[in-house]
């Protein structure tokens, strides 16, 4: 185990062509794959409104991201430092599928219309954030200063949707949204591993982990979703 320090990159080499950590590979096709099949099982209980529509979004879009995030380890002798990019910059348009499903729901016309201002403008803000980090730091180096903005995007905005609205709307009996709290609570703890360097192993480091966490908060959304949709159809007393 290695705490602040990672292992040296698993290489696997095929003819003329060397790759490099295959594991995030396999972890980020698996992601991939789990988001694509999460999205069809939304579909199957959405009602066609805008809060199913952009959870399918976030799947969608979450999935792809991870997929080339994993071609961006595997291929990096040859992508280099850019082959993050597009990972990056989508996993931060694909938590703002996130915030704009649960605002769907806000039963305030006025306040919902503030909020998703606010939300449109985070998103500006942490794209251009991390334009200038790209431009700006060697990331080639240390590829974490690139990865911190659409990780500290992600952490805002599941914690103001996820968490507060959450539970806002729980408390007004628009439904049971603890399988949200739940999933953010087992996703947040990827952050501290990925930037305290914890690797618990060559072929289990910590992006291994956050893969693992992602996975498990990934169907907590889902079942949160579906649960939801469960209530939107249950017989409801006058």
């Amino acid at each position: 185990m290695k705490i602040g320090e990672d292992f040296e990159k698993i290489k696997w080499t095929l003819e003329k062509w060397q790759f490099l950590e295959p594991n995030a590979f396999i972890g980020d096709t698996f992601l991939c794959i789990l988001a694509i099949f999460l999205a069809l099982k939304i579909s199957r209980v959405s009602d066609g409104s805008a809060f199913y529509n952009n959870w399918i979004k976030f799947y969608i879009v979450m999935g792809i991201s991870l997929f080339i995030g994993g071609l961006g380890h595997l291929l990096y002798q040859y992508w280099g430092a850019e082959g993050k990019y597009f990972s990056w910059y989508t996993a931060i348009i694909a938590i703002y599928f996130i915030e704009k499903a649960l605002l769907e729901l806000h039963p305030s016309k006025n306040t919902k219309q503030y909020l998703t201002s606010l939300s449109i403008a985070k998103l500006i803000l942490a794209i251009t954030a991390l334009t200038v980090v790209i431009m700006s730091e060697n990331l080639t180096v240390d590829s974490s200063k690139g990865l911190a903005i659409p990780s500290i995007n992600s952490a805002v905005g599941m914690l103001f949707s996820l968490v507060y609205l959450g539970q806002l709307y729980q408390n007004k009996g628009l439904g049971n949204f603890n399988y949200f709290l739940l999933g953010v609570i087992i996703i947040l703890p990827s952050a501290f591993f990925q930037f305290l360097k914890i690797n618990f192993a060559a072929w289990f480091d910590r992006n291994d982990i956050s893969h693992l966490l992602l996975a498990f908060g990934f169907i907590m959304f889902a079942a949160g979703i579906i649960k939801f949709s469960k209530h939107q159809n249950a017989p409801h007393q006058i």
